[in-house]
C-alpha cells in the first residue's frame, strides 16, 4: 500500500511541475518585445497581441539622424515559429522569421523588402520588455 501511494505521489507531483513549466509556444510571443542589436541611436519595440495563429501590434522606432515614427506589425506563429511583417509609417517593410528560443528571447533573421539591395537579411534578436496586453488565444 506504500509503494502504491508513493507512486502515485510521485505522479501527482511530476504532472503538477509539467503543468507549471514554463513551455515555449505561440502564446509567448504576447507582449512587449525591444529589438537587442540595434546600432546606437537606433531602437525598435513592438507590442504583439495573439488571436489563434495570428500575430499583429503596433510599435514604434528611431533611427539615428532618422527621427522616430510609428510602426504595424501582422504575421503568424506557429509552434515557436514567429514570422512577421512590421511596416514602418516611413514606407519601409521588413519581414523577420524566427524561432522563440524562450519565452523572453526571440532570435531570427529580417530582411528589408522594401528596398531589398540596401539591406540583405541579417541577424536579429528581440528580448521581451513585458507581458501586455493578456493572452487571447
Amino acid at each position: 500500500m506504500r509503494l502504491l501511494m508513493s507512486v502515485t505521489s510521485v505522479f501527482v507531483l511530476a504532472v503538477g511541475a509539467i503543468g507549471c513549466s514554463d513551455s515555449v509556444g505561440p502564446g509567448s510571443i504576447v507582449g512587449l518585445w525591444d529589438e537587442n542589436s540595434s546600432p546606437a541611436g537606433n531602437s525598435l519595440e513592438i507590442l504583439l497581441a495573439l488571436n489563434g495563429s495570428a500575430v499583429s501590434g503596433q510599435g514604434s522606432w528611431c533611427g539615428e539622424a532618422l527621427g522616430c515614427g510609428s510602426t504595424s506589425t501582422t504575421g503568424t506563429a506557429m509552434g515557436n515559429k514567429i514570422h512577421l511583417v512590421t511596416t514602418f509609417d516611413n514606407g519601409r517593410v521588413e519581414t523577420f522569421d524566427g524561432t522563440l528560443t524562450s519565452t523572453n528571447s526571440l532570435a531570427g533573421s529580417v530582411r528589408d523588402i522594401s528596398d531589398p539591395q540596401i539591406e540583405l537579411p541579417h541577424a536579429q534578436s528581440f528580448h521581451r520588455v513585458a507581458n501586455d496586453p493578456p493572452r487571447t488565444q
